[in-house]
């Protein structure tokens, strides 16, 4: 409609008066909804594949790690720390849910043995500048891990990384560790002959078995378990005579104990995880715990504050050294 009130239709150029000619369209330039960029087949192919190559680099790496400070038992309690283990719980939260799951065109097998891989990769190449007193230790998920090929896969890792083997500790699931193959032992005895020290996960939390810990024990091919306290927390439909609900089930408390002590009868060092209280500081102490980690003692650090934890302590020590050294002098 026009300023006298006719009805005006944008295909009648001359309602616009005599300077305008032609058909009236919309200035498309500033829509960018509308756009009559014209894109060739050619080019918008090209597109498509970029951008399907550069989402599945995006959905195969691995977010950035975060480390638990390991704690060893010291005259003070959990003082020393030795290393620094990937932090599982923060990388399973933040890893997309493809990447270990059922698939068509790999078994899960195949999923979890490459995630492991890839994490082996990335843990040892952020771990090769840490001080040389400092460990790391990589939770592996295969739960047919190691099999006969592990000890290659890893050797191409080492190579790569530049991280000594001298200075790695693996926690392997215990159905691993169960195997009975010959080729399987041999490659748990390589391991550890070679200065790397083996655990078994989820002691307590799922189907252990001691038998299998003691005949693992005595062949040398197990350091240690790995003990999570999450397992000593009272349930919500516990109560008491005082009207509270206990952090810690008693029941629990006292069970763990014992079953800790027979893992200790054997030879084998326990490390706890998830020590997040002083209920459960006071227990990995008084079961004698050789190792710990949990927020207590340190929480999850990213990649850059663990490198700075290690230089700090590393240069305290250093220190010491030329005091001492000055004072024999």
């Amino acid at each position: 409609m026009d300023d006298a009130g006719r009805d005006v239709s944008f295909a009648d150029a001359a309602s616009f008066g005599p300077g305008v000619t032609g058909a009236v369209t919309r200035d498309r330039r500033d829509d960018p909804v509308r756009s009559e960029t014209n894109i060739s087949p050619t080019s918008a192919t090209m597109f498509a594949t970029t951008l399907r190559s550069r989402r599945a680099r995006q959905k195969s790496a691995l977010p950035p790690l975060r480390w638990l400070p390991r704690m060893a038992a010291g005259r003070a309690g959990m003082e020393k720390l030795i290393g620094a283990q990937v932090d599982m719980s923060q990388l399973w939260l933040a890893i997309p849910r493809r990447t270990v799951r059922r698939s068509r065109r790999k078994p899960l097998e195949q999923q979890q043995r490459e995630f492991d891989l890839e994490l082996l990769q990335v843990a040892c190449t952020q771990a090769a500048s840490w001080p040389d007193g400092m460990r790391l230790m990589v939770s592996l998920e295969d739960d047919q891990a190691p099999d006969t090929a592990f000890n290659g896969r890893l050797n191409s890792v080492l190579d790569q990384s530049g991280f000594p083997i001298s200075r790695l500790d693996l926690v392997f699931q215990e159905s691993g560790i169960a195997q009975e193959e010959r080729e399987v032992c041999y490659t748990l005895a390589s391991l550890r002959d070679r200065g790397v020290q083996i655990f078994t996960n989820g002691f307590g939390s799922s189907v252990s078995s001691l038998t299998l810990l003691r005949e693992r024990a005595v062949s040398g091919l197990l350091d240690g378990v790995q003990f999570d306290l999450a397992v000593l927390s009272a349930s919500t439909l516990s109560w008491s005579l005082q009207g509270s609900v206990p952090e810690l089930d008693e029941g629990a408390v006292v069970f763990y104990r014992a079953a800790l002590e027979a893992v200790k009868a054997l030879g084998l060092c326990i490390r706890a995880t998830g020590v997040d209280t002083p209920k459960q500081l006071e227990f990995v102490q008084k079961t004698g715990c050789s190792e710990a980690s949990g927020l207590i003692l340190a929480g999850a650090e990213t990649t850059a504050q663990i490198t700075e934890r290690f230089a700090s302590v590393d240069g305290r020590s250093r220190r010491r050294r030329m005091t001492r050294t000055a004072e024999g002098l």
